[in-house]
């Protein structure tokens, strides 16, 4: 079979024998393609400094038949991203990111666009000398809408009657159902299960920003009012619990390293 070439980066790598390892790759051209790097751990010329997560690679490899492992035959480095590596938080923001897209994306299904937005993700990581306290929301919710999950904020989920487009600085809170992904009228909200209140604040940014979502380049560096930022952690956190197949090892890694991410600082109301 002939090499194929591609860019793609590091998404997870474990060792495997005495000297192979197999390594997860979400590549531009491929999508997600796992692959045995034979002699990996011995290597000092074809494998070296190239297969860390993070890394961005020139990918060599040989297609395998079905879901067979893919023969790597080498790789060229494109860029290391050295500074998640040197601070503690951008490096668990970085597991967050490569491993949210790992799980949320099955086999080649993904295109351009994820890889895209994964090395836009890492890209602000080695970048930006200011980041945004709510990096890992705002990354979840561009993954949340190439997968087609974004949370529906402009309509009730249950009876369709459209919600305004502006609310008054003393509008009620909006209820959001995480089951029906998107907000409930007043005359619904009791029908959705557990609900999440949202300030209209609150909905207000997120309907701001899912404008920007079809843009690759959508900032990740925006910065909100507290409240806010608590609404929407509990928010992404509700959504990715119904549509991520295991929970997240870097959302605990991010909670040992003190970065409140994913864990909301407010109390969830139930719907009756």
């Amino acid at each position: 079979m002939i090499e194929e070439r591609t860019p793609a980066i590091v998404l997870r790598t474990r060792a495997y024998a005495e000297s192979d390892k197999i390594v997860t790759f979400l590549s531009r051209d491929w999508g997600k393609l796992t692959g045995i790097a034979k002699g990996a751990k011995r290597s000092r010329r074809r494998f070296v400094n190239v297969l860390e997560p993070f890394t961005h690679v020139q990918l060599r490899f040989r297609p395998s038949r079905s879901e067979e492992l893919m023969f790597i035959l080498g790789c060229e480095l494109i860029q290391a991203f050295r500074r998640p590596s040197a601070d503690l938080e951008r490096f668990a923001l970085a597991s967050y990111v490569v491993e949210l897209a790992d799980v949320m994306v099955a086999g080649r299904e993904a295109g351009q666009e994820m890889y895209d937005l994964v090395l836009t993700g890492l890209s602000t990581l080695e970048d930006e000398t200011k980041l945004s306290p709510v990096f890992s929301s705002l990354f979840a919710l561009h993954i949340l809408h190439r997968a087609g999950y974004a949370p529906d904020l402009t309509a009730c989920q249950q009876c369709g009657t459209v919600l305004a487009e502006e609310f008054a600085e003393d509008a009620p809170a909006l209820s959001f159902s995480s089951h029906f992904g998107g907000l409930l009228c007043q005359r619904c909200h009791g029908q959705g299960g557990t609900i999440l209140q949202l300030s209209p604040e609150t909905v207000s940014v997120l309907r701001r920003y899912q404008e920007t979502l079809t843009q690759i380049q959508a900032p990740l560096s925006l910065d909100i009012p507290v409240r806010a930022r608590n609404e929407m952690r509990a928010l992404v956190t509700r959504l990715l619990s119904r549509h991520l197949s295991r929970p997240l090892k870097s959302v605990a890694f991010l909670e040992q390293a003190g970065i409140q991410t994913q864990q909301a600082e407010i109390d969830a109301p139930v719907g009756e």
